[in-house]
């Protein structure tokens, strides 16, 4: 199988489509600034805890968290008070208003369990990727909340670029014969996937032809720039069925030929079809209880004999259609029940999550598609296991071939282009390959094993196929969100088996498998300050891990009241602390990649060191406290390197005042001060050194409240302290070598 065929064959799903050692020392600033806004209101929840961060949010919290009325219907719920009112105790943890969260949907699940999705918006315009989840129990009360929105950060109100702009970017270079946008173009925030900041954006739909495939996609382009942040398919490539056939054309739907409750035609392509789409409905119906795919008993419409000789099959967004295929690559796409399965599934993720068709999360629909072929096709066989059950389209495609299939979930790689690694996906992976990593998981979750290609060697105890469905359809109906990467699936999935009752085994299973394909994995070195561990090795495009936990600071208090002449020393930083992670010695070529609370990739991270050899260093100044997650990348082969955490605490210094050298920078904080009140920072001495302050968190000589660069050691800082603002940090720079004396008067006039 060339890559070229399976390129093709990727329409079918639905898609026609740091410098090394630099750190984010401002990332890291902001964040831990919002982090006490969020442990605050975590702290007004009752026995609310965050089982999982993203950029220093939390996209899920458990615990006692509100309540709603039980036996409200949907429509009741919107504008509940009791809603209303946990709402507004939930939002902060996310940093949301309450006032900017719109109930969308309401859905009810076999336990009775209740699950409120609410959609983002900011100033009055929807935020594309934002939902936040309530799920409430049989007595109304809300024991978790978890979701993809998230706020607190400034955007551009008004565009800068018009629309007319926009729909030109929209179109340039997205390979559509005869492209059309519909206007008006609304504005919209794009929310991405990972710590991607909030863009003002317009959102274009755009309609047409690439190839035999029908486009109809969402482009959305940023609206202060006018750079294309993001292309959304909505092609994604019951019982009521009813099978046309297009007659080899491209007109949809074409002509009815067979519909609920008439007899065979003759036609092959319509009978098995019609058959297939009723094993679907069946399926999900005895299993989930689900009324077809938008769970209300939606028609199940198919078109088949689309266009001439053409080896691919779509969901367009109302129905299926099926091409003839080419009897080389493919036979008749419709009489695949691995296929029809596959599209439909992706039906029932747009009325559910709706994972957006790119990325990680476009990865996790595929998969979600391909675990639910490799579901039914289990139950239709009274939960067998054979060769065939894990492979998909094994059916139709390449008929000349024995065993071939388009994807295979227990090996990936056997394709010749799935990924089966997490630390091998980058940003832009085709999403029907990099589906394998989750398929891979699904897979060693049913049926238990190990890596197939040994990439990871923690041995997963099986839980059965038909338990590990009921846990990712939970996952995906009740927990996931458009933007959902695969680590949060990770989290997802656990809870769901949680929320189902499956028990502690259960859980190890889900979080062996997720870290059998690198996801959180197994074997995690936990690094002692200044040990160096020794021996390391690994081969291309492996990864091996670490962790290292930076403490909080001795005094354990966020600042101290600073009385003239008697200052608490251990308030005063003259020193500020520093994390220093090396990679060293060795032969080949290893990489380094660092993340404050959460796993790096080679896409995200807040460190990358990547330059030839071993000698790899990241470093981070004033790092909050927490777990910091490494990662040894191969670049190459790579033997006996050494991998090492320094942390070197903060010093201080009451008197602030002394010798600095050129380009030193030395840091005074944190100090209490009084909203509405004003401090007047004043500093004399020798030389050139500047004065640089900022509320809350350190300055950098980019990021400050108040510089003073006279020229000369003399400086001033006038400012007055901002509501909710509680303390104060200094920064002296050495310009040029001097010396300085500082003093801080805290009721300035």
């Amino acid at each position: 199988m060339t890559s070229a065929l399976r390129s093709l064959w990727a329409a079918w799903a639905g898609l026609s489509l740091c410098m090394g050692g630099m750190s984010a020392e401002a990332s890291a600033d902001a964040q831990a600034t919002s982090e006490q806004d969020i442990q605050a209101a975590l702290k007004n929840l009752h026995d609310a805890r965050s089982l999982g961060t993203q950029g220093g949010i939390p996209y899920f919290i458990r615990g006692d968290l509100g309540r709603i009325d039980s036996g409200s219907e949907a429509q009741q719920l919107r504008a509940a008070p009791r809603v209303q009112a946990s709402l507004r105790g939930i939002a902060p943890a996310f940093r949301l208003r309450a006032e900017d969260l719109a109930l969308s949907s309401v859905n009810v699940d076999a336990m009775g369990h209740r699950h409120l999705r609410f959609q983002q918006f900011k100033n009055g315009l929807r935020v594309v990727g934002g939902e936040l989840l309530l799920h409430a129990d049989v007595t109304g009360r809300i024991y978790a909340a978890n979701g993809s929105a998230r706020d607190g950060v400034t955007a551009a109100v008004t565009p800068s670029i018009s629309e007319a702009v926009a729909l030109r970017v929209a179109v340039h270079d997205l390979d559509v014969t005869a492209p059309e946008v519909e206007r008006p173009a609304p504005l919209v925030y794009f929310l991405g996937e990972d710590d991607r900041p909030m863009r003002l954006a317009y959102e274009v739909r755009v309609t047409g032809q690439r190839g035999e495939l029908p486009v109809d996609e969402r482009v959305y382009v940023d609206a202060e720039t006018g750079t294309r942040l993001a292309v959304h398919s909505q092609i994604q490539t019951a019982l009521n069925r009813q099978v046309y056939s297009a007659n080899n054309g491209t007109s949809l739907p074409g002509t009815l030929r067979r519909s609920e409750g008439s007899s065979a035609t003759g036609d092959t392509h319509v009978d098995m079809n019609f058959g297939h789409l009723g094993t679907f409905y069946q399926c999900f119906f005895q299993n989930f209880g689900r009324d077809s795919f938008d769970g209300a008993g939606a028609r199940l419409r198919s078109s088949v004999h689309y266009s001439s000789n053409y080896v691919g099959a779509f969901w367009n967004g109302t129905q299926m259609v099926y091409g003839d295929g080419d009897g080389v690559n493919a036979i008749a796409l419709g009489k695949s029940q691995d296929v029809t399965v596959h599209e439909l599934t992706h039906a029932v993720t747009t009325y559910t999550s709706n994972l957006t068709f790119s990325n990680q999360s476009g990865a996790l629909s595929e998969s979600l598609s391909d675990i639910f072929s490799a579901f039914c096709e289990s139950w239709m066989k009274g939960w067998v296991i054979d060769s065939g059950v894990y492979k998909i389209g094994d059916d139709v495609w390449t008929p000349a071939i024995p065993n071939d299939a388009i994807r295979y979930m227990n090996d990936p790689a056997l394709d010749g282009a799935s990924l089966d690694f997490y630390p091998s996906y980058t940003t832009g992976t085709d999403v029907h390959y990099s589906s394998g990593i989750a398929n891979l998981a699904f897979y060693l979750l049913a049926q238990g094993g190990s890596h197939p290609r040994g990439k990871t060697t923690n041995i997963v105890t099986g839980i059965g196929l038909e338990k590990a469905g009921q846990i990712f359809y939970w996952a995906n109906t009740n927990l996931f969100t458009p933007n959902t990467t695969f680590e949060q699936a990770k989290l997802y999935t656990q809870q769901a088996s949680d929320i189902l009752g499956y028990g502690s085994g259960v859980t190890h299973s889900i979080e062996g498998a997720w870290r059998a394909v690198g996801v959180a994995p197994l074997g995690v070195l936990e690094l002692t300050n200044n040990v160096p561990v020794s021996g390391l090795g690994g081969d291309t495009g492996g990864a091996l891990y670490a962790e290292f936990v930076v403490p909080k600071s001795p005094d354990g208090a966020p600042c101290t009241e600073f009385a003239p002449g008697a200052p608490d020393a251990r308030s005063l930083v003259s020193t500020p602390s520093k994390l220093t992670i090396t990679l060293s010695g060795g032969t080949g070529n290893a990489d380094l990649y660092v993340r404050f609370g959460a796993q790096p990739t080679l896409t995200t991270f807040d460190c990358q060191s990547a330059l030839p050899g071993n000698e790899e260093v990241c470093a981070f100044v004033a790092p909050t406290p927490g777990r910091y997650y490494i990662m040894v990348y191969g670049k190459a082969d790579y033997t006996n390197v050494t991998l090492k955490a320094s942390f070197t605490s903060a010093t201080y210094d009451p008197a602030m005042r002394g010798n600095i050298a050129a380009g030193e920078q030395i840091l005074y904080g944190p100090l209490c001060v009084t909203a509405g009140k004003k401090i007047l920072a004043t500093m004399t001495g020798t030389g050139n050194p500047d004065l640089y302050g900022q509320w809350s968190q350190p300055p950098t000589l980019v990021n400050y409240t108040c510089r003073s660069n006279s020229g000369t050691a003399t400086e001033q800082c006038l400012m007055t302290v901002p509501a909710a603002v509680k303390n104060v940090y200094f920064l002296v720079y050495g310009s040029a070598a001097g010396t300085y004396d500082l003093k801080v008067n805290f009721n300035a006039p």
